[in-house]
């Protein structure tokens, strides 16, 4: 009574706790254990099987010439005779199959050699038992055995293989578990090194903001803006020059496209020549290209002048009246455009030239290409901090899961008697 209530007193001991880096070891200690218990399982139906194929040989080994001679020729008659040469053949190949060790392959190999047997007896063997009723007995009784103690065996190979599947499955969820987590945490890593990283790069293009905007109102700055401002004056001059250039121009290649005409009817090759060049020469943009610019069109115009003068060329408006009759002017009026239009383009590019060097111009150039850096930077790493933070939160998700997985593993294989800190 004493003792029943001294034990009242005692708290129930708790189960041993294990981390889950001691897991791998306990997985591993637990599965040499169940290999333990079938090896020690397996030991003795491994003797009675080796002794029953050792009987099983010795009843074939009754089945020599020796034998057979003392058995009367009618007993071997027909089939009979045919039937046992193989069917002792089919037995000894079955019988002559190796036994390995580990208790697997044993069991596979006991059930090969089995098979093999009961296979012969169905075969061949069902026309032996009324000739050798004694010797089929004792095969039969022989294959029986190893039947009987394969039987016996299937059992403890069945748990074990069930065992050693769920502590493979224990294994595979607590490495399932190890590599969501170091996933995650180089996700973590790779987050906080971004957000650092968007950090610095919003601060810089603060600050290459509010440098553009010291820089666009420094004196400097105004000096580039008005010499800027100068280059679109003179492109806009020079625009209109082009304008008023390829307006006279247009009405000459008109014209001189139809004396090209008349001079091939007239098989001219000469005209046709001087005309298609200044035609070339006059649809081209200004300044005039070429030392004899001048002269090609001189020539073109000059023999639209003498078809004019035959009477093969009829000019239809004033215009046309005065490019056949007074080429010299239009030459010259079209040179002069092509002059100042050269002019133009050569003080626009020896501005922008003078622009370049400009102080503020180099530096606006380097602040808005760091500006641009820093913007594709920070789309960049906007659009990768929310595709890092769901895998984030579903490795955190995965790592719950297997731990689950993990702790009902451990629960179930150890019968409680084992927890998981």
């Amino acid at each position: 009574m004493f003792r029943f209530l001294k034990g009242l007193g005692r708290e129930k001991e708790a189960p041993p706790e294990l981390g889950l880096a001691d897991l791998p070891g306990w997985i591993g200690a637990e599965e040499e254990k169940v290999r333990g218990e079938l090896a020690t399982a397996v030991a003795g139906h491994r003797r009675a099987v080796l002794g029953a194929i050792d009987r099983l040989g010795d009843t074939l080994a009754e089945f020599d010439e020796a034998r057979m001679e003392d058995v009367a020729h009618a007993k071997l008659a027909g089939v009979t005779e045919r039937s046992l040469p193989l069917f002792q053949k089919a037995m000894k190949t079955s019988l002559s199959r190796d036994l390995p060790p580990e208790p697997e392959a044993f069991y596979a190999a006991a059930g090969e050699i089995l098979k093999g047997c009961l296979s012969a007896f169905r075969g061949q063997g069902r026309y032996l038992a009324s000739r050798f009723p004694a010797e089929m007995k004792a095969l039969r009784e022989g294959v029986d055995a190893i039947g009987r103690e394969v039987n016996a065996l299937t059992p403890a190979i069945s748990r074990a293989r069930d065992r050693l599947g769920r502590l493979a499955g224990l294994r595979a969820s607590l490495a399932a578990y190890g590599g969501a987590k170091d996933r995650a945490a180089r996700a973590g890593e790779e987050i906080r090194a971004l957000e650092g990283e968007l950090a610095g790069s919003r601060k810089a293009l603060g600050g290459v903001t509010h440098d553009l905007a010291d820089l666009e109102g420094s004196s400097d700055f105004r000096e580039y803006e008005a010499e800027l401002g100068r280059i679109r004056g003179m492109g806009e001059e020079l625009g209109d020059l082009t304008r008023r250039y390829r307006a006279g121009a247009a009405g000459a290649v008109h014209l001189l496209k139809k004396g090209e005409k008349v001079a091939s009817r007239n098989q001219d090759r000469v005209a046709v020549r001087a005309i298609r060049e200044a035609v070339d020469l006059l649809e081209m943009d200004p300044p005039l290209a070429g030392e004899d610019a001048q002269g090609v069109i001189s020539r073109g115009l000059a023999a639209l002048a003498t078809m004019a003068a035959s009477g093969d060329l009829v000019p239809k408006t004033r215009e046309e009246g005065d490019l056949a009759g007074s080429p010299a002017t239009f030459v010259e009026r079209l040179s002069g455009l092509s002059r100042k239009s050269a002019g133009i383009s050569g003080s626009i590019a020896s501005a922008r030239d003078s622009l370049l060097s400009l102080p503020a111009v180099k530096r606006k150039d380097e602040l808005e290409r760091e500006r641009e850096r820093l913007e594709k930077d920070i789309t960049s790493a906007e659009a990768r901090l929310p595709i890092l933070r769901g895998d984030v939160t579903d490795l955190e998700n995965r790592i719950t899961g297997a731990l689950g997985e993990v702790r009902k593993g451990v629960d179930t294989l150890s019968g409680g008697s084992v927890k998981i800190r």
